[in-house]
């Protein structure tokens, strides 16, 4: 399993046919991401995003990557290779296919996000952008973490979410609609800090990279896209601040 070519293992990555690891293991990850998201919400409710982004930043990096030793552990459980629910393909046009990808399906899905922003505001709600900008960057170094922050969240997280959920969740009846709905359940979920518009947005948002990692049979495109969307929000926001617009 380990040894397959990149061609071989990009082709037959994403299919619903069994689970990456043990059910045991999902539920005690699903578990500490739902414990972590409540914590988050109850000190967002305190109003505590605004303050201390240093050391918050740096705490986001550090749960990201335990979370992906976790997650390893589990794929080792059951022989399967981080390269392998990646399924990335090495050739110089894969690449260039990957990036042209990723900056399609970021401007979509800005414009979907965009719409839910303003869907939320119609229904008086809590918008996402208010509490993203709650936690923006507003210093050189504060900025220099935040995309350290944004590119282990890219990597890691589609590998969370779109590899191993979306793989573990269609697996039972061997259906990707099941992986798409329970791995976006649980990242809108995880994200209860945003509050009610915030979780709904990053649910959708969450189907949208599962589409494209299910069309590209990649997670690639999802990571580039999605590190490049926490960056330039992170910067905009940052340069907003900076020119008193927020």
């Amino acid at each position: 399993m380990h040894d397959s070519p990149p061609e071989e293992v990009a082709a037959r990555s994403l299919q619903p046919s069994s689970a990456v690891a043990p059910w045991w293991h999902t539920v005690l990850l699903v578990l500490l991401l739902l414990g972590g998201s409540a914590l988050n919400a109850r000190q967002a409710h305190r109003g505590g995003l605004e303050a201390h982004h240093l050391q918050r930043y740096l705490g986001g990096i550090v749960a990201e990557w335990l979370m992906f030793l976790l997650v390893w552990w589990g794929l080792r459980l059951r022989r399967v290779s981080i390269v392998e629910l990646i399924g990335a393909r090495r050739s110089l046009r894969a690449w260039v296919e990957d990036l042209s990808v990723a900056g399609v399906f970021w401007i979509v899905s800005v414009i979907v996000l965009a719409c839910i922003g303003v869907a939320a505001r119609l229904l008086h709600l809590s918008s996402p952008q208010e509490t993203l900008a709650a936690l923006a960057p507003n210093t050189a170094a504060e900025l220099l973490l935040w995309i350290s922050l944004s590119v282990s969240a890219g990597f890691v997280e589609e590998i969370v979410f779109r590899g191993y959920f979306l793989h573990q969740f269609a697996a039972p009846l061997h259906a990707v609609a099941l992986g798409v709905a329970g791995s976006s359940l649980v990242f809108g979920l995880s994200h209860a800090y945003e509050g009610a518009a915030g979780m709904i947005a990053i649910t959708v948002y969450g189907a949208l990279f599962c589409g494209v990692a299910i069309l590209r049979r990649s997670l690639r495109p999802g990571m580039i896209a999605h590190a490049w969307h926490d960056i330039f929000s992170g910067v905009m926001l940052a340069l907003a601040h900076h020119l008193h617009v927020i």
